[in-house]
């Protein structure tokens, strides 16, 4: 009976992490252990935060559900419902930004003359 080297068992782990994070065949042999090991680990990150999104959207939709089904003239317009993602930037009155243009026409003509 063969005793499993423990080396070999290791190597076949991060061999096993490697191909988990989606890293190409191809690409591991180039890597380090401890390289494999970071991929492995951005990948779990990156797969946490996905899983944390993917909850959010499932919850924020069945609350926006309730609502159009229970009281329809309180459902809010998209911006309301997701202000983070659908900012309203402050639009400029436009007789501020012509009086900006021509200050600076002026100025810019002043020195050339």
């Amino acid at each position: 009976m063969k005793i499993p080297d423990p080396k070999e068992k290791y190597h076949r782990y991060l061999l096993y992490l490697a191909l988990r994070a989606g890293i190409p065949f191809a690409e591991i042999s180039d890597m380090s252990a401890d390289e494999i090991v970071l991929a492995t680990q951005v990948k779990r990150e990156l797969d946490e935060k996905q899983a944390q999104m993917q909850a959010w959207l499932i919850y924020n939709s069945a609350a926006l559900t309730a609502v159009a089904v229970n009281d329809p003239k309180r459902f809010p317009k998209l911006g309301e419902a997701f202000p983070s993602l659908f900012e309203k930037k402050d639009q400029q009155d436009w007789r501020v930004m012509k009086a900006r243009m021509e200050a600076y026409a002026i100025a810019k003509n002043t020195n050339y003359v």
